[in-house]
């Protein structure tokens, strides 16, 4: 069955993902019955899906600061047929020659996509005139790289009015961009407070901050966990290693040496409650979880931000005041014991959050793309 709109993603950072399906989850809000959300890389090679994936994740855990210079060289938007973006396109395209197929099967009436590598594939396919219906792009960092600049997209959704005046400067025309905030699934509007969600998911009723890794379980958890090695602090701790199976086990093993108490998760479904339950979020700072964390309007402690996109993310939520950086794991017990005894600067801090976040995101981008559908395709 043909679904009028595609929701397209790529598993190569787990935030793309997240985007599509928070989509997704408002369209079917809003009444469509008919969409469906496909990872773009289960269209490729089998080659090319592992290679894509993984050297990101490899390579940000190994070489941080060249992925960051690579990030920063890249930013620069070529023209679509200079050597270097041929090439690359050619690259893709002949790993991806299942993408044609998918897109006939599906016969969508509007696409959108959360990575930019369907968006590579299908502005090629619209300067040749193979395709025609509406393809609309969410960028899901604060600033939007050179890589999600194509001249064929209908229309991009971007998270703040500097990423929209960056597009702007990259070459897209305004009436193409709209300044919707990042998708984040519709359970992260609406909130319980902290003591409730606490008794709810049997957690002590002590200041909580909860510590996470990102989907893919990248972070520094260890060191954050052994500097409450000394004694307990009064806080409690809850931990979400994320899909590293490896580093859940391993901050289990050190949680049960702490006299503070901690409670460890692997990958979760109920993060939205997790957030509730907590007082302060200490996270990398990526697109999606920064979003999610924002519309539960907790303060942020940032730590090891991703040289590129997780940095321009830090510096964002630092100006605005809904985030400090916290420098050194060492620190990260007496870090969050004197920023929970500063009430003013939480409340200051959690009012930010409320300030820029945008939990109606997923609905705004939602309304669009029904809107955009032709008449008499039901969605």
């Amino acid at each position: 069955m043909s679904a009028p709109l595609l929701l397209l993603h790529a598993t190569a950072g787990a935030g793309h993902t997240r985007a599509a399906q928070a989509v997704a989850a408002a369209l079917a809000q809003q009444g469509s019955q008919h969409h469906q959300v496909v990872d773009t890389l289960a269209c490729t090679s089998a080659f090319f899906r592992k290679m894509y994936a993984k050297a990101y994740i490899d390579l940000v855990q190994t070489a941080p600061a060249l992925w960051g210079q690579l990030y920063e060289r890249a930013d620069v938007v070529k023209p679509p047929r200079s050597k270097s973006a041929r090439a690359r396109l050619a690259f893709d395209k002949l790993n991806s020659q299942a993408f044609g197929a998918l897109l006939k099967d599906a016969a969508p009436a509007a696409v959108l996509c959360t990575h930019f590598l369907p968006l590579e594939l299908l502005s090629d396919l619209k300067r040749k005139g193979r395709w025609h219906t509406p393809v609309h792009a969410v960028v899901t960092d604060v600033s939007p790289h050179a890589f999600w600049v194509y001249p064929h997209i209908d229309h991009y959704h971007v998270a703040t009015p500097a990423g929209a005046r960056e597009l702007v400067c990259k070459g897209i025309a305004p009436e193409r961009i709209s300044v919707t905030g990042t998708p984040v699934d519709p359970v992260f509007a609406h909130s319980t407070p902290a003591p409730a969600m606490r008794a709810q998911l049997g957690l002590p009723e002590r200041p909580t901050a909860l510590l996470l890794s990102g989907g893919f379980g990248v972070g520094p958890l260890l060191a954050m966990l052994d500097s409450f090695a000394k004694a307990d602090t009064g806080l409690s701790l809850v931990v979400v290693a994320g899909r590293n199976a490896e580093l859940e086990a391993a901050c289990r093993a050190r949680a049960a040496t702490l006299a503070t108490p901690v409670s460890v998760h692997g990958f979760v479904n109920n993060i939205h409650e997790l957030m509730d339950a907590a007082d302060v979020v200490v996270t990398k700072p990526g697109g999606l979880t920064t979003n999610e964390v924002l519309a539960k309007g907790k303060p942020m402690v940032l730590m090891a931000p991703i040289p590129g996109q997780e940095q321009r993310n830090c510096e964002f939520l630092l100006e605005e005041g809904a985030a400090v950086r916290l420098y050194d794991e060492a620190d990260t017990a007496w870090y969050l014991q004197t920023l929970l005894d500063d009430k003013a600067k939480v409340q200051r801090m959690t009012a930010n959050a409320l300030r820029i976040a945008r939990p109606q995101a997923a609905a705004d981008i939602a309304q669009t793309l029904l809107g955009s559908l032709p008449t008499g395709s039901a969605a």
